[in-house]
């Protein structure tokens, strides 16, 4: 019975925290752990009247390595690829079991916002490219260097994290935040990491307790860091504290989502909205165009239609809604572009749960009244 319970904690686990976490075992100590995930696209962008170059790429090979030092510790890794030459480090924390319900994390943590931020392997999103959403508005991979709690509630179906994180930097020689990508370019990723501003509050709770169901909603609430204090050689003065002050904004982040997977169906939906404060006087400063609010959604329906346990054919749709110029202050004009509706069409094949093969058609709709279509495939592992 004791390990027949190990075994669906174990597996309810799995499916809740993915690639964020390696499960404790507690019957092993001084135990590494090795898994990968790594894709390569092949994108082409298909506009009237105009030629337009296709892109072809090793866009991540990505290794987690993890140690557990006894049945209550355990450090995890990321150490990720991109493109082949760009090196980074996706996240790096020491995880230690408080109680049956609370764990301790600290280090580099991923923000948990939404599906993907955290949950980003090839084989779990549909579509080749990540979903829009969460690469404009919530800037896949979001990490930052904190602390906090974290936990799993079987009985109660609940899973929670909470957590105090270094904000992004909002200016860095240089304005770091616009209306068509957020606060993207202002991810500092623990990388000698500015931190001129209190910590960031993250956190979200997550409820699987329908069947075949899981519901959670994610907040985020901080203000940004800024490297114009080095300018002022750490004289506070009115002067410089009005200065500063403009080169930074308190940014809010809330999202919903929702997952159904029953029979052969999967069912997925996703809300994020985005506040922005102090935008007037940081617009003026960094000469941008951040908004007072962004927002976007998505729907996406998908059918297997080989039923089997290792194999699996998906095709899927999935509609989304962006508007990076949600609301604007009065002086500043609406981007149209930046308000998107984009159709995927496609198909996620699985010869076995760790490799998917991908194929989809994407439809642009701007604001602005420009449409274009784009061409997506490539291949992805997982193991």
């Amino acid at each position: 019975m004791k390990h027949l319970k190990l075994v669906i904690l174990f597996l309810i686990t799995q499916n809740i925290y993915s690639q964020t976490t390696i499960t404790f075992d507690d019957d092993a100590a001084n135990k590494m752990y090795i898994r990968l995930y790594a894709h390569v696209d092949y994108n082409q962008k298909i506009e009237a009247n105009k030629r337009t170059p296709g892109k072809m790429d090793v866009h991540r090979v990505v290794t987690l390595f993890g140690y557990q030092f006894n049945r209550k510790t355990q450090f995890v890794t990321e150490i990720e690829v991109e493109h082949v030459k760009e090196i980074y480090v996706e996240q790096a924390f020491v995880k230690h079991r408080l109680t049956k319900g609370i764990n301790l994390k600290a280090g580099l943590l991923l923000i948990p916002m939404g599906f993907v931020n955290e949950m980003h392997e090839p084989t779990f999103f549909y579509s080749v490219e990540r979903p829009l959403l969460d690469k404009n508005i919530i800037p896949t991979t979001w990490r930052e260097i904190g602390f906090g709690i974290s936990g799993l509630f079987p009985k109660n179906s609940l899973k929670y994290q909470l957590y105090l994180v270094n904000n992004p930097i909002s200016f860095n020689d240089s304005g770091t935040i616009n209306g068509e990508k957020g606060f993207r370019s202002g991810r500092q990723k623990g990388a000698e990491s500015t931190v001129t501003s209190l910590p960031g509050l993250s956190g979200q709770i997550e409820y699987f307790g329908w069947d075949g169901i899981k519901v959670g909603l994610s907040a985020y609430h901080g203000k940004t860091n800024t490297s114009l204090v080095n300018n002022f050689n750490g004289l506070q003065t009115p002067e410089s504290t009005e200065v500063i002050d403009s080169s930074t904004v308190t940014l809010s982040m809330a999202t919903l989502h929702a997952a159904m997977n029953k029979n052969q169906w999967t069912t997925r939906f996703q809300y994020t909205m985005t506040k922005f404060s102090n935008v007037v006087q940081y617009n003026a400063f960094a000469n941008s165009d951040v908004p007072e609010l962004m927002h976007g959604f998505y729907f996406l329906m998908a059918y297997d239609l080989i039923k089997n346990q290792n194999i699996s054919f998906e095709p899927f749709v999935r509609y989304s809604h962006l508007n990076n110029h949600l609301r604007v202050s009065d002086n500043l004009e609406k981007n149209s572009a930046l308000k998107q509706d984009i159709i995927t069409l496609g198909f996620n094949y699985k010869p076995d749960p760790g490799v998917v093969f991908k194929i989809d058609f994407q439809f642009y709709n701007l604001g602005n009244n420009t449409n274009y279509q784009q061409f997506n495939t490539g291949i992805g592992v997982w193991f």
